[in-house]
């Protein structure tokens, strides 16, 4: 058990590799993910990830061809862009890390928000026999039941997992019972309480693609079959000018340059989350169209701080 699934990959990381150790890394990905792998001083490699999802062979060559410590991969309504990795591709990333002793670091934080079909099968399950001993599974109650609720968890083999235990005590010993014991009452019902979460989000989902059709109808993004937020093409690279100006007209809104891996890309992206009431998100995308029409700043300052969930 873990303090949320960015403290568990921040553990994996501390144990099994050292500075300028080569990572695969999906672009985009998570920028909190991100920040973990520069802060380690790691060398990441970036892995594209487009509208229609991962490139096998990119990915295996990348694999088999260099010498990596480990991939961190998102393969559930990836974050940002919403995609589903098919099982063929699970199975071939797997057999290619394996033949390449690369760990695969799993974030399965959105695997259970599948909002038009059934949920995936973990990525360790596509492993044949024997072939999940380079994996590491990571998951958190946070997107699922309460943001606030700091519960995570990583499932690695049994050797890597009593180590990652022992450096452990050296930072915070253990997280909150109390917390734990809530996170065990929630999962206990997750039957009864996970069908309205979801029913929720396609709510919110549909209420911000009519807003963005009817206030936006210049910009463009894949309906993601789950998670929490559409990847949203404007069209042009003003990502983050207009989210500097929507501050000034009470929206708070990350550019899709701070989902890179490297400066200078998805500066026409923006990823908008599902996750306010439908009022909320109406009103939301209207705000930021009045902030586009009324004119954006020649640069986006940048001394702000960006934290993004």
């Amino acid at each position: 058990m873990t303090s949320g699934a960015q403290h568990a990959l921040t553990l994996v990381l501390g144990l099994l590799c050292r500075p300028g150790d080569r990572v695969l890394v999906e672009n985009p990905s998570y920028p909190n993910a991100l920040e973990a792998l520069r802060r380690a001083r790691l060398r990441t490699v970036p892995l594209p990830v487009t509208e229609a999802g991962w490139d096998t062979e990119t990915v295996t060559s990348s694999l088999r061809r260099s010498v990596h410590r480990l991939a961190y991969l998102i393969p559930d309504f990836h974050n940002p862009t919403g995609c589903l990795m098919p099982a063929g591709q699970r199975t071939a990333i797997l057999h290619a890390a394996q033949h390449s002793a690369t760990w695969l670091v799993v974030d399965e934080t959105l695997s259970d928000l599948a909002l038009d079909g059934p949920a995936p099968q973990p990525f360790a399950s596509f492993a044949a026999p024997g072939g999940s001993g380079q994996v590491i599974t990571t998951g958190s109650m946070s997107k699922t039941h309460w943001a606030g609720l700091r519960i995570g968890w990583l499932r690695a083999p049994a050797q890597l997992v009593t180590e990652l235990a022992g450096q452990r005590i050296a930072t915070d010993m253990g997280g909150s019972v109390l917390d734990q014991l809530v996170a065990l009452d929630l999962l206990d019902r997750s039957a009864e309480l996970l069908p309205t979460r979801l029913e929720q989000l396609r709510t919110q989902r549909a209420a911000l693609t009519a807003a963005l059709a009817e206030h936006l109808p210049h910009w463009t993004w894949q309906q993601p079959p789950g998670g929490l937020s559409l990847w949203a093409d404007l069209g042009e690279p003003i990502a983050a000018e207009l989210a500097e100006r929507a501050l000034d007209y009470g929206v708070r809104i990350e550019g899709g340059a701070y989902f890179a891996t490297d400066p200078g890309v998805f500066t026409q992206r923006l990823r908008i989350p599902y996750t306010a009431p439908p009022d909320t998100l109406r009103e939301a995308v209207h705000r930021m169209a009045t902030a586009l029409a009324d004119g954006l700043p020649s640069s986006a300052a940048t001394s702000r701080p960006h934290w993004i969930a």
